[in-house]
């Protein structure tokens, strides 16, 4: 790493207050964190976006709610990228090429996994075999598991990424679980997909963090006692987004949403 590209990364994690997790309680918030819950009380849920966009909840949760835009959506067409199962249903069951999956069970327990090695009880999955593949889908089926795929940027608290010369630097929002099952969202000022590993493995020492999309798909909003937009996309503006990822504290029936 270059020493300007050193003093970068350094700069950020600064700016970003960063502080081991091991130091924090579960679920206590922290810098650059937009949502953290424990194992115990978080619920995800994936959803589409109805043709239209998207519409906003009747009333405000009884717990705190955020909800992001999870899988990449199509440039080309208004739909999910790469492997995407809904209660279930495998809208696509083809994966692309990125090495990470979020999986959500029938319960709406939220868990990340490289793609070769889904490890669900006492059953392992890797997507990169046909044979594999289709008893996942099997699985999902039999389950209601819902599932999307992108980039992972830490792996097994190893950092997945290299620095790349002239790569772009935008704002990141990363998914992410840590030792103690706590599982969030961090979100970066804009930096390379590298240094937006870098950072959150300073920050939190997470487990697994896998690359959510934004850009021009970036939808967030934060509700509980009060409710605000995190993201640059209005609610009148998602109407090429596909999909949503909602996370929740409380019951599976706080991630409902009118969709």
């Amino acid at each position: 790493m270059s020493l300007l590209r050193s003093l970068s990364v350094v700069a950020l994690l600064g700016t970003l207050g960063a502080t081991p997790a091991t130091a924090r309680e579960c679920g206590e918030p922290a810098p650059g964190v937009l949502f953290a819950g424990c194992a115990g009380d978080t619920v995800a849920r994936l959803v589409l976006v109805e043709e239209g966009g998207v519409r906003p909840a009747e009333e405000l949760p009884s717990g705190q709610r955020v909800t992001v835009t999870g899988a990449y959506t199509s440039g080309e067409k208004r739909e999910p990228e790469g492997l995407f199962i809904l209660g279930g249903e495998a809208l696509d069951p083809y994966p692309q090429g990125w090495d990470g999956v979020a999986l959500i069970d029938g319960q709406g327990r939220l868990s990340l996994h490289h793609a070769e090695r889904i490890d669900v009880g006492n059953e392992r999955y890797d997507l990169r075999r046909r044979d594999s593949r289709r008893a996942f889908a099997r699985s999902a089926r039999l389950r209601g598991w819902s599932a999307f795929q992108s980039h992972m940027l830490v792996i097994d608290g190893q950092i997945d990424t290299r620095p790349r010369e002239g790569a772009l630097r935008f704002a990141r929002r990363l998914l992410y679980t840590l030792s103690d099952g706590s599982i969030g969202i961090y979100e970066t000022p804009p930096v390379t997909l590298h240094d937006a590993a870098v950072a959150i493995s300073e920050a939190l020492s997470p487990v697994m963090a896998l690359n959510l999309d934004m850009g021009s798909y970036d939808y967030c909003r934060i509700e509980g006692e009060t409710a605000h937009n995190c993201g640059a996309l209005t609610v009148t503006q998602t109407g090429k987004l596909s999909n949503l990822l909602i996370l929740s504290r409380g019951t599976e029936k706080t991630a409902a949403v009118t969709d």
